[in-house]
């Protein structure tokens, strides 16, 4: 049985669950431009879809991306780790993570733990982008474009949880049931979200001249995308961002919240997973192909980071 990516519950067709090929890549993963998510999200008729996510029984982790939608994380059950542009923070079990278009995000399991949450990634033409009065110029627009920062984690601490959570498990709701009438009332709950979202206390207060790692470093993971089958050395890496190679590394350890050699390796055994699903090719085949040296050290690399070997991983 195959091991998606991630599972989808509302019904799109299943071609677009899956990340474009690659030029001259024989296992892909989610990227492009800049790491960008190949995956359709949404379309004019149905402006959303909603994920089951589960790490790491469904994938290791989700690795650093960013695509044009938003997306609304709901934490049903475990603990982890998100990365959002710059900010690094543990996730518990009823915590909303609200994730701006065009951000770099990721998310990691905490040891020995999993970690399940519901994505709800939608379009802004869901709160109006395509209008022109004062709530879309000002309120909407400038949170697409990161001109206004909102909090991005919502838990028990904050004064507005409750409600938060409450809008959250709606729009879920509805989302799940994919009909137009239902639309209505998740359109509802989304504008009334943003309006907790963007009260004066909620407003992030990050500074327009701060360093962005983050984006700092986009060229190095769009590289490593591209060319994780090859041999890497962060000189390569740095080059890439055109920044020395001390300079890179940390930068990388602080966007990231890794080593660019362990987000590399993250990277190969994602693109084994998927050729271990979706092929039927040798293992050692599979193991070179994903960029690793010899067949013994992919074994070890990949129950390291998956819980079981290859082939068991096959079995599933």
């Amino acid at each position: 049985m195959k091991v998606p990516f991630k599972r989808l519950i509302n019904a799109v067709p299943q071609a677009c669950l899956r990340y474009a090929r690659g030029i001259n890549m024989k296992y892909t993963i989610a990227a492009s431009q800049s790491n960008k998510e190949q995956r359709q999200h949404s379309s004019s008729l149905v402006p959303y879809s909603v994920y089951d996510c589960l790490i790491p029984d469904f994938f290791p982790n989700v690795p650093m991306h960013w695509h044009n939608e938003f997306e609304i994380d709901y934490v049903l059950q475990g603990k982890g780790d998100f990365i959002c542009g710059d900010q690094h923070f543990s996730v518990n079990s009823g915590d909303v993570v609200l994730i701006s278009p065009n951000m770099l995000h990721a998310a990691y399991p905490s040891s020995n733990m999993n970690l399940h949450y519901i994505a709800f990634v939608f379009h802004a033409s869901m709160l109006g982008l395509e209008s022109n009065d004062r709530s879309s110029t000002h309120c909407i627009r400038p949170l697409i474009t990161g001109q206004l920062r909102v909090n991005m984690k919502y838990d028990l601490s904050h004064p507005d949880y409750s409600v938060i959570r409450s809008l959250t498990e709606s729009l879920i709701s509805c989302a799940n049931k994919s009909n137009a009438y239902d639309d209505l009332l998740l359109k509802s709950n989304l504008l009334e979200l943003c309006w907790y979202f963007e009260k004066k206390e909620n407003l992030s207060s990050s500074r327009d001249d701060e360093i962005s790692y983050s984006s700092l470093i986009r060229p190095a993971l769009e590289y490593m995308t591209y060319h994780y089958m090859n041999s890497i050395t962060i000189k390569e890496l740095a080059a890439q961002c055109t920044i020395s190679s001390s300079h890179f590394m940390n930068c990388f350890k602080r966007a990231v919240g890794c080593s660019a050699i362990e987000f590399l390796t993250h990277l190969r055994i994602k693109a084994a997973c998927t050729a271990l699903t979706e092929t039927e090719d040798d293992i050692s085949a599979i193991s070179c192909n994903c960029g690793f040296n010899n067949l013994s050290n992919f074994n070890k690399q990949f129950k390291q980071l998956t819980g079981c070997s290859p082939r068991e991983y096959r079995k599933r």
